[in-house]
């Protein structure tokens, strides 16, 4: 997982952080133990608090870096510089990367509940995030490019459905990259009734 820059990145927080998502994504935040995350980053447990001073803490940093990483490859300067149709396509097409280059992170982020230990502040980046995406399809829902409907719903049932797309990826065993990505991605942008508003089928 490509790291987030902080200004108290070293290398073993590093190696707390990849571990903590290791086994966060395996077994669930609340299924890890703190002394679970050291050996697995071979550092003693006592490294881990001089970091983070409990687990919840730790939960929210490597949740937030993952969220802020996902926000930064799918809302790009491409897609804040393109009409909202192309902008539609290049978000679908950055998820896909992202959840291919990093399915831990994915994973963790999407097929995990997090309220038992997240505050509101770690939310931030998601609700940046999903502010951005809703009104993309707003403005594509004003040139009739998009259905008229709740966009909110919208993007909950276009990303609903990737989302299941992934978990049913990961427990086949089977890589994301092997589905015929092209068909699901028309299925997906016909449930939101994208269509071109130029194109004469329109």
């Amino acid at each position: 997982m490509p790291p987030s820059v902080t200004s108290d990145e070293t290398p073993l927080r590093r190696k707390v952080m990849d571990a903590a998502l290791d086994l966060f994504d395996e077994r669930t935040w609340d299924g890890t133990n703190v002394p679970e995350i050291a050996t697995r980053a071979g550092v003693a447990v006592g490294t881990i608090y001089r970091y983070f001073p409990n687990k919840q803490a730790l939960g929210e940093a490597v949740f937030t870096e993952a969220k802020a990483a996902f926000a930064d490859a799918v809302i790009t300067d491409d897609v804040r510089g393109a009409d909202p149709v192309t902008a539609i396509g290049l978000i679908w097409r950055h998820q896909v990367a992202f959840a291919i280059a990093h399915p831990q992170a994915f994973s963790f982020l999407e097929h995990q509940m997090h309220g038992s230990y997240l505050r509101p502040q770690a939310f931030e980046v998601a609700d940046r995030l999903n502010a951005e995406l809703v009104g993309i399809l707003r403005e594509a829902q004003a040139i009739g490019a998009v259905r008229p409907a709740d966009p909110q719903v919208l993007l909950s049932m276009a990303f609903g459905a990737f989302v299941g797309v992934t978990k049913h990826s990961r427990a086949s065993g089977r890589p994301l990259g092997e589905y015929d990505l092209d068909s699901i991605e028309q299925v997906v942008m016909s449930l939101i009734g994208l269509k071109d508003p130029d194109s004469p089928t329109s």
